[in-house]
């Protein structure tokens, strides 16, 4: 599976500001996020599970993506500590791991979900982490709103 490391709601709402810094237009975007996802009843085994499609995210390629956060610096230290990209992501503290990814029970994945709506993205992909990302889409289908039945 290609590392998708996360778009969280911090990094949601400053590029929408440098967006609208750049373009002097604050109108209407589409903003589509792509997040690494793992959702199962025990928070923690979905933290787990997504950790290794994080494993990029302490590259410098993706600081864009980091230094809105208020951990980015914590998060370089606990990279540069690490001897490789596998250590970082399995060693880095499960509330980055939840920042950076949809992962949690499907309340919190919802929650996460919500909060990145709320930063101003129009759309969440969900990226099946794990082991077997395709046996993975029912558990993440868990994490979506209910939809009224159309009669």
């Amino acid at each position: 599976m290609p590392e998708i490391p996360g778009t969280h709601a911090t990094y949601i709402a400053a590029s929408l500001r440098n967006l609208s810094t750049a373009t002097g237009d604050a109108g209407d975007h589409e903003i589509v996020t792509y997040d690494a996802a793992a959702v199962d009843d025990d928070g923690d085994a979905a933290v787990a599970a997504v950790r290794e499609a994080l494993t990029a995210i302490g590259d410098p390629d993706w600081a864009p993506h980091i230094d809105p956060l208020p951990f980015a610096a914590r998060l370089r230290e606990h990279r540069a500590s690490c001897a490789d990209a596998r250590r970082f992501a399995q060693t880095m503290p499960a509330a980055w791991v939840r920042q950076l990814a949809i992962a949690g029970t499907p309340g919190q994945a919802r929650e996460a979900i919500g909060s990145r709506h709320a930063a101003g993205a129009t759309s969440v992909v969900l990226a099946p982490a794990g082991r077997e990302a395709l046996a993975c889409l029912d558990s993440l289908a868990r994490a979506l709103p209910p939809r009224p039945l159309n009669r």
